[in-house]
């Protein structure tokens, strides 16, 4: 739990790093902050992957298929992705590519639950005869 205040120290100094580079270059500030951005993702992905382990065993222990879990878990993923995309764009003072990035985050997500919907559409028609 340290990198939480790692993090949350590193971005501050970031903020003030960008503050001043925005002045001086603002496409050098973009992609500091992206920079920062990717970084701190990475240093976070051993916690996911923790996080998905410990949903899949749940998931098992209850006896919930994994055909309904893969895709939560890709839907959350894909929200975190298009709110860094999206963020970045903004960032970049490109607010209609920020709309584009988050429709397409949208349209993967309806995509990836299509099959949950289906299978339980079917399995209420099953039910009701």
């Amino acid at each position: 739990m340290l990198w939480v205040p790692l993090v949350t120290g590193l971005a501050i100094v970031m903020v003030v790093i960008q503050a001043q580079l925005r002045e001086i270059n603002k496409p050098w500030a973009v992609l500091a902050s992206t920079a920062f951005v990717v970084i701190a993702v990475l240093s976070f992905l051993p916690q996911l992957t923790q996080v998905t382990a410990t949903l899949n065993s749940l998931s098992a222990r209850a006896g919930v298929d994994s055909f309904y879990i893969g895709p939560i878990l890709k839907a959350i993923a894909i929200v975190y992705v298009t709110s860094f995309g999206s963020e970045v764009c903004r960032d970049a003072d490109e607010n209609a590519m920020a709309v584009v990035v988050e429709l397409a985050g949208k349209i993967v997500i309806l995509m990836i639950a299509l099959p949950v919907v289906e299978a339980i559409l079917t399995a209420v028609l099953a039910i009701l005869g």
